[in-house]
């Protein structure tokens, strides 16, 4: 009893020390739809170039390190890692499988695949090397390898001076299909969103030549670049034969999206009026970063470079918050906006950020929080630029609508008048139709004037010009002619129709009574000059001449009466 008792102790302790072994393994026939970063075991050595056998045999040894995170992250300019793993295969069958590196960043990645201490098939990739170098046409890493039957250890070496992130998968041809064409649609409607609104921005500055429209297009511009970069898409579809580039786009980029960023803030906010010494410091520490980002880049210092344009980024963020408090303090209704789209940009930005320096967890709402974030952004912004589009266009309606009115009696200017009245004038000139002007003057308004004073005698211009659009059609055109002066367009009106709507409208104003400090009462009148077309066949200007000819000879016979007057 006694020895067995022994021996199931040992076996189960046996059993026990096994189980982290065989847990850590890959099976061929289970699927892996989450990274196996807690399969995997890792080797950080001093010596850069270790090389493959002494990494294998390290890993034989058991000197390498077992990961307890699905995605392994060794953050930014980390020295080269090796990575390992087991898999197992219990058919008889090969099984083809793909090894799915998802970072898009990665400057040199060397893949050994042994069975049986026996080197069976390598890849060495990574953005150092042109795209159509890669063994499968796809924005990540991706290699294939058919599994033998029984343990394939998989060696991996990885080198790269941006954050080394490694989210890696383990997945069938058709997982690895579905997988990409999963992200191939969310990304289509992402870059879709913003083109369309890069392209809408851009349209509505070609019309307006306002700057905010273009700095905000072109930051939606360099966003998507950016976008494209750091996923990807930008190595596959715009650079693939310039890894040079690649290994650079991201810093770069970071420094251009967030240099528009800054001009759009600024100039969307109106912070040069709002506070002329923050315009001019922030102007100041934009030129400053790129002056410090040009000469990393010429010295040829990545890092520095990556961490400045981080840097720059992060002050970004705050500045915008700080703008956006600025211009809501002077009454800026388009400050809550940028202010809430700018909360939804840093919230993404930061969640991206903790997440690729191993922070918080990495998955793929993590990793595309700083999209998510920037697509609220730009609807807001949208929303926001839209609403100051039609702000804008209201004004300039309502300026053009004042030049076009008398302030005082809200009846058309000269201006309006002629602008108004000439397609009518064309009309009726082809018509050959009848056309009258009537020109009316108050009687004695410097009296008035003199007598009661000019808020008076504004009184009375107000009242006028009530009278006489109620008196007149729906089709006349009324306007101010000039002080004391009115004038009236009558289309297709024979003479006596015209003098009899005037002498109407001089019988109205008679009864006109105004109402001064001391109750008392004043009245006016007006006289009246008609001209039309069919006495004599003349010119707009000739025909309003005529008419002004007319209201002289009935201030001759005596005021208050209609030239020419049939009664006569």
């Amino acid at each position: 009893m006694k020895k067995i008792s022994v021996l199931l102790t040992m076996m189960l302790v046996c059993s026990f020390w096994s189980l982290p072994a065989d847990a850590q393994d890959i099976d061929v026939s289970k699927k892996y739809q989450e990274p196996i970063g807690q399969h995997i075991q890792f080797y950080r050595n001093e010596e850069a170039h270790l090389s493959m056998q002494s990494a294998y045999d390290a890993f034989q040894n058991g000197d390498f390190s077992q990961s307890s995170d699905s995605v392994l992250n060794f953050g930014i300019g980390a020295k080269p890692v090796w990575l390992a793993f087991r898999v197992r295969n219990h058919t008889h069958d090969y099984a083809l499988r793909n090894l799915l590196l998802e970072t898009s960043w990665l400057d040199k990645i060397d893949v050994y695949h042994f069975h049986g201490n026996q080197l069976v098939n390598s890849y060495h990739i990574g953005d150092s090397q042109l795209f159509s170098q890669r063994p499968l046409n796809h924005r990540f890493f991706v290699t294939e390898h058919n599994v033998g039957t029984g343990d394939t250890t998989v060696l991996i070496r990885v080198e790269s001076d941006d954050a080394m992130v490694l989210p890696i998968y383990f997945l069938t041809a058709e997982e690895t299909a579905d997988r990409n064409m999963l992200q191939a649609y969310s990304y289509g409607l992402i870059y879709g969103i913003i083109l369309a609104l890069v392209a809408y921005n851009f349209m509505l500055y070609i019309g307006l030549r306002s700057a905010p429209y273009f700095f905000y297009s072109l930051y939606l511009l360099l966003f998507l670049l950016l976008n494209a970069a750091y996923t990807g898409h930008g190595y596959q579809w715009l650079w693939p034969d310039s890894p040079h580039w690649q290994q650079w786009s991201n810093p770069v980029l970071i420094m251009m999206c967030t240099l528009s960023g800054c001009a759009f803030a600024l100039n969307f906010l109106d912070i040069k009026t709002a506070s002329p010494r923050i315009y001019q410091s922030v102007i100041v520490c934009c030129l400053s970063f790129s002056v410090l980002t040009l000469i990393a880049i010429l010295t040829d210092k990545f890092i520095i470079t990556l961490f400045i344009s981080l840097f720059f980024i992060f002050y970004f963020y705050i500045l915008a918050v700080i703008l956006g408090i600025i211009s809501l303090r002077t009454k800026n209704r388009f400050a809550q906006y940028f202010l809430l789209a700018s909360i939804f940009t840093i919230c993404g930005g930061i969640i991206t950020a903790n997440a690729v320096w191993g922070f918080i967890p990495f998955n793929w709402l993590t990793y595309r929080a700083t999209e998510i974030g920037m697509v609220a952004d730009a609807i807001l912004l949208a929303l926001a630029l839209a609403e100051r589009f039609n702000i804008n266009q209201s004004e300039k309606l309502a300026a053009e609508k004042r030049a076009d009115i008398d302030l005082l009696t809200n009846l058309n200017n000269r201006r309006a008048f002629y602008k108004f009245v000439q397609p009518m004038w064309a009309i009726s000139l082809r018509s050959k139709s009848s056309t009258s002007v009537i020109i009316l003057d108050i009687d004695d308004f410097k009296l008035l004037n003199d007598n009661y004073g000019h808020p008076v005698g504004d009184l009375v211009l107000v009242r006028l010009a009530e009278t006489i659009q109620k008196e007149a059609r729906s089709g006349d055109i009324l306007a101010r002619w000039g002080g004391e002066e009115f004038l009236i367009f009558l289309p297709e009106t024979q003479l006596t129709d015209a003098i009899a709507i005037a002498d109407r409208m001089r019988k109205r104003i008679t009864t006109i009574q105004i109402s001064i400090d001391n109750d008392e009462k004043v009245s006016f009148t007006a006289s009246f000059g008609v001209a039309t077309t069919q006495d004599i066949n003349v010119s707009l200007n000739e025909l309003i001449a005529q008419a002004d000819r007319q209201l002289y000879h009935a201030k001759k016979k005596g005021r208050n009466r209609v030239y020419p007057d049939l009664s006569d």
